[in-house]
């Protein structure tokens, strides 16, 4: 079944919930309120609630698990439709990881001997080796060492490919069985987190965390294609819910309870792609559909925009450590964030992802 038969089942939707992309565009927002952690002290970072905002990025994989299961889980049957489907997925995601890496490496090799240098002693192997990892899609294994990458949240990204690959080979080779094989990799997934003892894996283990997302927003696609549901009563109650397991895993230290996000998340894709109610409405205003559409952008561009204010500000120009430059400092971020994303997102996303496509055969 395509997507012009499952689309009059969710409201709104076409190849995607608008809502949920004005949601993700807010998320993307706060990783770079979690990632301004600087001054760790700072009432702006130092409470529960950006303090976890980290948790975001597994909405980002419940999301792509709910959107390419809808728009690929019929339609991958031969080897040439794996191929096209990784190849479209390849064109979505590099040129922006490539990009974005090497920003980050020349800033880093132009600021080894100026007042800009932000961390010592690396070296050329470092930064090789680390760009490596990031651009062969293993920043989220162990494949060549668990490397922090340069680019710190593009661990995310490997993570993302590796569940592409799952997906599709699950779908080509398992058809008849292929959700069957899904529910095993969520659950050797969750095992696997529990036996590590660590919910929040990244460098070395965050492919599995990406694909126990990635599965929860399959099966969330497959429930909201059989089912129609009117939600929209729901929309402030989720979100309390959300912010009040946030209070409660920061709260009493409960790290393996984060599995819960994952849950959590999903059923706020069932929730925002089920209503109409006043919180969709301001997601699908035109504003926060734009900060969707660049949110990827915005995630891989904005550590390298938090480094150079806070440099600029604090060792440049040495204001003042307070609450009062410490907001600043946020909200010049963001905002300077927003702006390079928007930029980065018609030259980099946009045009260079239409070239591949034109002369990628």
């Amino acid at each position: 079944m395509g997507p012009s038969c499952k689309a009059p089942i969710i409201p709104h939707m076409k190849n995607r919930v608008e809502q949920l992309d004005g949601l993700r565009g807010i998320f993307a927002v706060l990783v770079i309120a979690h990632h301004h952690n600087a001054f760790k002290e700072s009432i702006l970072y130092n409470n529960f609630f950006v303090i976890n905002a980290s948790l975001f990025v597994d909405f980002f994989f419940v999301l792509s698990g709910f959107v390419i299961a809808f728009n690929y889980v019929d339609r991958i049957h031969n080897a040439g439709d794996f191929l096209t489907f990784l190849k479209k997925r390849f064109i979505r995601l590099y040129p922006l990881l490539f990009y974005t890496e090497v920003v980050f490496v020349l800033a880093n090799l132009l600021g080894e001997h100026s007042p800009m240098k932000n961390v010592g002693g690396l070296g050329f192997s470092y930064y090789f080796y680390t760009s490596f990892d990031t651009l062969t899609f293993m920043g989220s294994s162990t494949v060549f060492g668990a490397w922090i990458s340069n680019n710190y949240p593009s661990w995310s990204i490997s993570a993302e490919m590796i569940s592409y690959v799952v997906f599709g080979l699950v779908v080509l080779i398992l058809s008849r069985f292929k959700y069957a094989a899904f529910a095993i990799i969520g659950l050797a997934s969750a095992i696997f987190i529990y036996s590590r003892g660590e919910y929040l894996l990244a460098y070395d283990y965050g492919y599995i965390r990406g694909l126990l997302c990635f599965v929860l927003g399959i099966f969330t696609q497959r429930l909201l294609s059989r089912k129609t549901f009117q939600l929209s009563a729901f929309e402030i109650p989720f979100l309390f819910l959300m912010v009040l397991a946030m209070y409660l895993v920061h709260h009493w230290e409960l790290n393996l309870w984060k599995l819960v996000f994952p849950f959590i998340f999903s059923i706020g894709v069932i929730v925002f792609a089920s209503s109409t109610g006043i919180v969709t409405q301001v997601l699908n205003s035109k504003p926060f559909q734009y900060l969707g559409k660049i949110s990827y952008s915005i995630y891989l561009n904005h550590a390298i925009v938090l480094i150079f204010v806070n440099i600029v500000l604090f060792r440049y120009l040495k204001s003042p450590e307070n609450e009062v430059m410490f907001g600043i400092s946020l909200i010049s971020s963001i905002v300077l964030t927003i702006l390079y994303s928007h930029v980065t997102y018609e030259f980099v996303e946009k045009r260079v992802g239409k070239f591949l496509r034109d002369n990628w055969g």
